[in-house]
């Protein structure tokens, strides 16, 4: 733990642009948490879920979209604390990588569910 502190001050003191790529995927992660959470109905039976084969949508319980908040916070908290230690293992290149492929998955995943919650 005290590693990962230092990482961090290390980043914090050195290199701010990798700390705008891990503001950016962690606030990446937090919109794609609140937007399942924010946009569920739980009166609701049934709701539009996931995509199915050819463009349709397909229906289920309402908690299942709560799945996007769960990947949300393993990316969002997983993938920034990763991102440091990357950062004093590897250098700046690997982990600046690393949060620019998250923060594709994050909006991949932000596009997905705006498309979902579209259609309820």
């Amino acid at each position: 733990m005290k590693e990962l502190v230092a990482d961090f001050k290390t980043i914090f003191k050195k290199d701010k642009g990798l700390l705008v790529w891990m503001a950016a995927n962690f606030g990446l992660a937090v919109w794609l948490f609140l937007m399942p959470i924010v946009n569920l109905n739980p009166s609701s039976k049934q709701v539009f879920v996931r995509y199915s084969d050819l463009s349709s949508y397909s229906n289920s319980d309402w908690w299942y979209l709560t799945s996007f908040s769960v990947i949300a916070v393993a990316i969002g908290v997983g993938h920034t604390l990763l991102a440091a230690r990357l950062y004093s293992k590897r250098g700046r290149d690997i982990s600046r990588l690393f949060l620019g492929i998250s923060v594709v998955i994050l909006v991949v995943a932000i596009c997905f569910l705006r498309n979902i919650i579209g259609e309820g």
